[in-house]
Formats: C-alpha cells, structure tokens, sequence
C-alpha cells in the first residue's frame, strides 16, 4: 500500500536515497490517524538480548539470482537475530512514533524543529543528530520494545485517505545511531547504538501494509548494518563482518523484487487525461491477465494494496470485460482472511477514484 501524494513526496525523496528511486511506481496515494488526546507515557522498561552465537562456516549467502529465490517472500534470508535481536518490552513503539504524523501528529512541531538541527555527517550518514539530542535519546528505550503496529491500532485504514507517520523521524534517527555507533571509541557501545539502528527498522517492517514504511525500515537496517561493518573492520572481528557483509547483500535484491512485483501493477503507461482533465484508460487485455497472475502469487500483505488500487481504477475505467473481471478480483479479496486486504478491498468496490486523486496518483505532463 501507498502514500497520499501530499505527504509522501519528500519521505520517498529522503528514504530513497539509501533504498533506491523507484520513480512514480510507489507513487502517493494511500494512507491514517484516529488521533486520541493522550500522549504515550514512558514505555514499559524491557531487555535487549545479545546476539545469537552462530557458527559462521554454517552462513549461507542468500542466492537472490537463483530461480528459486522468486517464490521467497521480500524478507532477509539471514536471521537477523544473529546481529540485532529485537527487544522484549511490552509496549507499542508506533504509539510514540504516531505522535510526529506530519501536520496531525500532537508533536509534529517537535519533527519539524528536530530536522532543522541535523547537521551533515563527517561520513556518509547522510543528516544526522547531536549525539545528545533530547528527542534521540527519548526514542531509544522505544526502540527496545517488541512490537510496532500502527495498523490498525493507531491508524485506521481508510483507503486512500489512511496516513502514515513522519518516516523522516525514524530514518534520521537510524542516521544518527549509526553514526554515532562508528564514531565511538568503544567498539561494543558503538556495536549498540548501530544495532539500534537495526532493530528500529525490524520494527517498521512489523506491519507489512504500507510499502514506504518497509522500504524505510530497510535503509534504518542498512545503515545499522553497514556501522556493524566498519567497527568489525576496525576491530579485526572477521566474523561478524562477514555476517553483516552476507545481510548487506540482501538489501539490493529486496529493493528490486519490490520494484518488480508494484511495477506489475503501475497503470501510469496506460492512463491519460483529455484537456478537461478528465482520465481515461486505454489499457490491453493482456495487462490484466499479468496483474491477475502476478496477484494470485502474492503472500505479502502490502503488496495487495496496489493490486487493490489498480483493480480499483479498472474497475471504474476500464471496458466492460475489464470492469468484470476487476470486480470479480476484488470480491474474492474482499473475503480474505486478513481483516485488512479484506477491508480495503471493500473499499474499493464502492469508492471510485476520483479526478484529483488520479492526477495525484498518475500525474501527467498535460496537467502540470
């Protein structure tokens, strides 16, 4: 699923430079906030375990290349508990990181301020923090919890007017952990603050509905990954450069799957207004038949959401035969077990996109 035009410009512009540009393809268009009144207290005090011990001659390297590998769901193959356990607090960290929503969030101020003091890394961090600021030292025991759901239960999905915090926040938080964890003169310190890094992009990629927050909590992995790697450089410990080297590898084939499986359902080629404004579709029945099949493979609750969209706008655009089988595609979703893809398909059937939201959705060089 997506991102509302209006918010997610500059979070794809700045995730993107560590994950990959994937043009228009992530496009804007979904995302929500039930704002309550309160404010989340300190969360639940929680442990964090020290990585697992593994026998590095047993590691493999994930062959992302191999014919196989396109029936593996968009995950690391590496059990990333070997670098960065996640830790076992009781609370929701999408419950401090909802507060910073971009114009609705109770402390969006508080992001807005908090950006205005990074500065530029001495490395190739990118915008970093102090390494005192008072906002990243706040988010760390958040960082130690469990989980972080924000779907449903911070955000209510609403189709494409659902929302999605300021990811910003947490990737400028990763930046600054990473780093600050190389710039330590002590190894182990510095090894916690990168595998901070690590965990908070475990974290965000918990939900599986929304595409940008994966691809975000993505890069928090690598940056946090790739600290792993210099101080293990730095220190002569082989092994676990290895490990991190062999999870470094991973990311680049992630980026792309999820290029490829959104590209099957990207309608930008077959999509034009006429001078009003006003869309039309003029899309192959062979274009159909590929997103249907790609759908019938997808195991990964986010990548139903732009299935959905697309079926969507075919259903409202498309010929009749086209419109048919759209709806046929959507009722069946509308089933799923999964209350979400269920819920949003539902959507779908009776929401028609409107001009506005094509133009944002599928913007045109006419209407610019």
């Amino acid at each position: 699923m997506t991102v509302q035009p209006s918010t997610s410009r500059t979070i794809i512009t700045a995730a993107l430079t560590i994950v990959v540009v994937l043009g228009g393809l992530l496009g804007a268009r979904l995302l929500v906030r039930w704002w309550s009144a309160e404010t989340p207290g300190p969360p639940p005090i929680a442990a964090v375990s020290q990585p697992g011990e593994g026998d590095v001659s047993e590691l493999e390297v994930p062959c992302w290349s191999c014919p196989s590998a396109k029936q593996w769901p968009v995950r690391f193959q590496t059990d990333l508990d070997l670098l960065a356990p996640l830790g076992d607090g009781a609370g929701n960290a999408a419950e401090w990181f909802s507060d910073f929503e971009k114009k609705l969030g109770p402390r969006a101020d508080e992001a807005t301020a908090m950006m205005d003091r990074r500065v530029e890394d001495e490395g190739d961090f990118g915008m970093i923090l102090a390494t005192d600021d008072e906002l990243l030292l706040e988010a760390e025991p958040w960082i130690d919890q469990a989980i972080m759901r924000f779907y449903p239960e911070i955000f209510p999905m609403e189709g494409v007017e659902t929302r999605i915090t300021n990811l910003l926040v947490p990737l400028t938080f990763a930046r600054s952990w990473a780093a600050r964890g190389v710039a330590m003169e002590d190894p182990h310190q510095g090894l916690e603050d990168c595998r901070r890094a690590i965990r908070l992009g475990r974290l965000l990629r918990q939900d599986d509905v929304i595409i940008i927050n994966d691809l975000v909590g993505l890069a928090c992995i690598h940056l946090g990954t790739r600290g792993v790697y210099r101080i293990a450089q730095r220190t002569g410990d082989l092994e676990l450069a290895l490990l991190a080297s062999v999870v470094l590898g991973e990311l680049a084939p992630q980026r792309f799957m999820t290029m490829e499986k959104i590209s099957a359902f990207d309608l930008a080629p077959y999509l034009r207004p006429d001078s009003s404004g006003k869309y039309s579709l003029a899309m192959p029945d062979t274009y159909l038949d590929a997103a249907i099949e790609t759908g019938k493979k997808l195991t990964e609750r986010r990548f139903f959401g732009e299935l959905i969209l697309t079926s969507n706008v075919i259903l409202n655009l498309g010929t009749s035969e086209q419109k048919e089988r759209a709806r046929e595609l959507l009722e069946r979703l509308a089933i799923k077990e999964d209350p979400i893809i269920a819920d949003f398909a539902q959507w779908a059937l009776v929401n028609p996109p409107t001009e506005e939201e094509l133009a944002e959705s599928y913007p045109h060089p006419k209407l610019r």
